[in-house]
């Protein structure tokens, strides 16, 4: 190829890129006719093609340029998909270690140990850490019934709201509690009783802070005979007294939606049938001893998308809750403790109520 004709790479102003041929420029030895015809030798006028020749030294920039850039791409791809691995590791890790027993997880300090007694202390840890997550302390007192006290049956920090009503038998007894009523209608609004949890107090005697609802009902009985203690589904449900669960039964809600009662007989009170109904996965058996506002017992069933509940209008969300009533064992043609397992403690004196 002859010298004039060599391909040279050139560079639009605007950055774009083309290959141009020089016909306008001559070298030693060679003729050039479009020089040739001009007279006095002058070169002819160079039209501007927008064009500018780029140097070897500018092309090999280029290049490391485009290799820097590549390298620097390469290099956050390989980091990210670093980062992803190491997230789906971690989140499976911890799926799998919420899948097994505390127990089952050894300390730091069994290292070394046989295994037998690094399980030990390991079950001894899990146990004890098992007694301080689910009892830190009995929940408040919200109601009562004569000497009976009823203490929360879900915690604190999860209670929605509190809603007494008509029960729908007349052996249902009446509760009383310390708590003011709410004005209706502005927990309407609000969602809520406005309840500062901040100001609750703790201990044996602790009573519930805040106010409760009144819902009505069209149905016969007394008010005050049930209350619908609120909590989202999946809330731990807590015994509400100290004593022995005496019977478990499944049944079907309305005829339509499966569900579990469960009967709880408080230690002294043989004349009363603690009953809870709208629970799932249950936490004890039958015959289990259990402590007030202590001992977890059984969840909150989600019932809210089944139908629409009277809770439903004072909290947010759908108004699920474990529903409460302390019923009179000695009513004539009470059939609740049918089957119900005998207390292994005695109950002492029955109580005379309010």
């Amino acid at each position: 190829m002859r010298p004039h004709q060599r391909p040279r790479t050139a560079q639009r102003r605007d950055d774009g890129l083309r290959v141009i041929r020089t016909e306008a420029v001559r070298y030693p030895g060679h003729e050039h006719p479009l020089l040739d015809e001009v007279p006095d030798g002058t070169p002819p006028a160079v039209r501007d093609t927008g064009l500018a020749i780029i140097g070897r030294a500018a092309r090999a920039k280029q290049v490391r340029d485009r290799n820097r850039r590549r390298a620097a791409v390469a290099g956050a791809v390989v980091v990210l998909a670093l980062l992803l691995a190491l997230f789906g590791w971690r989140a499976a890790s911890d799926r799998r270690a919420a899948s097994l027993p505390s127990d089952t997880i050894l300390p730091s300090s069994a290292a070394g140990l046989p295994v037998g007694a690094a399980h030990a202390q390991a079950s001894q840890l899990g146990a004890m850490f098992r007694a301080t997550a689910t009892a830190p302390g009995p929940t408040p007192i919200f109601a009562s019934y004569g000497r009976l006290k009823l203490h929360l049956p879900v915690p604190v920090s999860k209670l929605t709201e509190i809603g007494f009503h008509q029960a729908s038998y007349p052996w249902a007894l009446r509760m009383k509690t310390p708590l003011k009523d709410a004005k209706a209608s502005e927990s309407n609004n609000h969602r809520g009783t406005s309840r500062d949890t901040s100001r609750q107090p703790t201990g044996e005697d602790a009573v519930l802070v805040g106010k409760v609802l009144r819902m009505w009902r069209a149905r016969p009985g007394q008010p005050d005979t049930a209350a619908d203690v609120g909590g989202k589904p999946g809330t731990p449900v807590l015994s509400p007294v100290t004593g022995t669960v005496v019977k478990i039964k499944s049944y079907k809600l309305y005829g339509k939606w499966a569900d579990y009662e469960m009967h709880i007989q408080p230690d002294g009170f043989d004349n009363l049938d603690i009953v809870m109904i709208h629970l799932t996965d249950l936490d004890v058996k039958v015959g289990a001893r259990v402590t007030a506002g202590v001992t977890p017992v059984a969840h909150v069933r989600k019932l809210s998308d089944k139908f629409t509940d009277q809770l439903a209008q004072y909290v947010k969300g759908g108004g699920d809750h474990v529903h409460l009533q302390v019923n009179d064992a000695n009513y004539p043609g009470y059939k609740g403790l049918d089957g119900a397992v005998e207390p292994d403690e005695p109950t002492g004196t029955p109580d005379p109520g309010n």
